[in-house]
């Protein structure tokens, strides 16, 4: 199971902040857990000025982290609105961790005047079915090494969008009614003029912490501990709120989306 972690904020971030979010993340551990968030892949997802989504990853290698790897190769020096992932693969995609078409965020683009990335931990069990109904529309780039269970979350959003006429509710509604098994999702949800980002919890997962304010600025992660160095003050002189806290372990279903203004 993996850890995500981003923000929708008015004043740009420095990505060396970012960085330092995610290598925390990417090492973090409880000392009942097993495994540490993550260490086998890590990526971002940033808009540019002119709505653009740019999309860096990289899969595990062998001299570095993920995630330094990845501070060494992005071009991007500042963000307000970030997706990132670190990765820690089940069992059965363990073979797949040095592609860089199985790491995450993961993006869909398939219909006109619509880009939806997605970051996402747990295990999609149903994934193949669905992938199945989604037909040849669709372009899963992780299919060139195997289908990865987290692409066909994007793919299946946008299409359920497409379908609904565009309700946001309705769409995240049904995605949310498909997925079988523990998983949480953040989705970058940019159309012709609308952004949003939208969340699921369904199960038990690494744990999912949503923060918003009065001016419509979000942050989440899938640890707190994670963002204490380089959050807590923006937290603080921003009057954020905690909107949502699911903890590892915990059993929780919800969704909900969020307007990025």
């Amino acid at each position: 199971m993996c850890g995500i972690f981003g923000f929708a904020l008015k004043q740009k971030m420095p990505m060396d902040n970012v960085f330092k979010v995610l290598e925390q993340l990417e090492t973090h551990r409880y000392p009942e857990e097993s495994k540490p968030v993550g260490g086998y892949g890590a990526g971002i997802a940033v808009i540019n000025g002119k709505r653009r989504v740019i999309l860096e990853k990289t899969g595990k290698v062998s001299d570095v982290s993920p995630v330094k790897r990845l501070s060494e190769t992005v071009k991007v020096n500042e963000a307000n609105v970030l997706v990132g992932h670190v990765r820690m693969p089940s069992k059965e995609f363990m073979s797949t961790v040095e592609f860089r078409e199985t790491a995450q965020p993961y993006m869909a683009k398939c219909y006109s005047d619509l880009v939806v990335v997605s970051a996402h931990n747990g295990y999609f069990s149903n994934y193949k079915k669905l992938r199945e109904k989604l037909g040849g529309k669709h372009v899963f780039e992780s299919e060139k090494i195997g289908l990865i269970d987290s692409e066909v979350i994007p793919h299946l959003f946008e299409t359920r969008l497409v379908e609904k006429g565009g309700h946001v509710e309705e769409a995240l509604d049904s995605v949310f009614q498909c997925l079988e098994g523990s998983n949480t999702v953040c989705l970058l949800h940019v159309g012709k003029e609308d952004l949003f980002m939208h969340f699921i919890h369904k199960g038990k997962t690494r744990g999912l912490n949503v923060w918003t304010n009065n001016q419509g600025e979000i942050i989440f992660c899938s640890r707190k501990e994670a963002l204490t160095s380089e959050f807590t003050k923006l937290l603080v002189k921003s009057e954020f709120r905690e909107k949502l806290s699911v903890k590892w372990r915990e059993e929780k279903s919800i969704k909900f989306s969020l307007r990025v203004l």
